[in-house]
């Protein structure tokens, strides 16, 4: 199977988060979904870090105001040495985000801090891999995703969750310093997509931009390298 990856001309909201024109596929449900929201920034720190500060879902509270607690409801086996890689190491903690791990979220669409979850929803680790320069085969980033479980058929409604992190050229000012370029995007499918659309678009489209800022704090403290 080739590895996933988008058109090399696919656009992504800079410093935002918008409904794009058009949908974008994901690796797990493929092309045909009804909308996608997406968000991109610049991230002054390596990608491997951005990576770690999603996978560790206890820390979540200190960062994500989206999302701001990260229950793990299970756990994989972990794989057989021989297939580990960078970013599928046995060696983080439990409460860390795995291939194949399910978990849920408090969601917040209020961004008040004192707010209420405005719903939970489980997920399922559904992508964890190496992004690798399709010349050089060299290891440039990261990628993970999720897809929601239930509560409806996948007919009626599902959805993927995909953030890449990959390592671009250190801004002009800021030589020496490792940068990450952040893209996000979620499709959603199914019969009931555009009425998820109409009723909480607009919350997680706030939601992605405090996700994408507090990444972007988090990661860059103390110096972000």
């Amino acid at each position: 199977m080739a590895p996933f990856s988008l058109p090399a001309d696919t656009a992504f909201p800079s410093d935002k988060a918008a409904v794009l024109p058009a949908p974008l596929p994901t690796p797990s449900h493929g092309p045909g979904g009804s909308f996608t929201i997406a968000s991109s920034t610049r991230i002054n720190a390596p990608p491997s870090k951005c990576l770690d500060i999603v996978r560790n879902a206890a820390d979540y509270p200190s960062w994500n105001p989206f999302c701001r607690l990260v229950k793990i409801d299970s756990q994989p086996s972990p794989p057989p040495p021989s297939t580990t890689t960078t970013t599928t190491t046995t060696t983080l903690p439990p409460d860390h985000l795995h291939l194949g791990t399910v978990f849920t979220f408090d969601v917040h669409f209020n961004p008040s801090p004192d707010s209420k979850p405005s719903t939970r929803s489980q997920e399922r680790v559904s992508v964890l891999e190496d992004i690798t320069d399709p010349s050089s085969k060299k290891v440039i980033g990261h990628r993970i995703g999720w897809v929601q479980i239930g509560p409806q058929p996948d007919w009626m409604l599902r959805c993927e969750r995909i953030q890449e992190f990959v390592q671009v050229e250190a801004p002009d000012g800021k030589e020496g310093v490792t940068t990450t370029e952040y893209r996000n995007w979620e499709t959603f499918y199914g019969a009931v997509a555009v009425v998820v659309r109409l009723a909480a678009g607009e919350g997680v489209r706030r939601g992605f931009e405090g996700w994408m800022g507090g990444l972007k704090k988090k990661a860059e403290e103390g110096g972000g390298n």
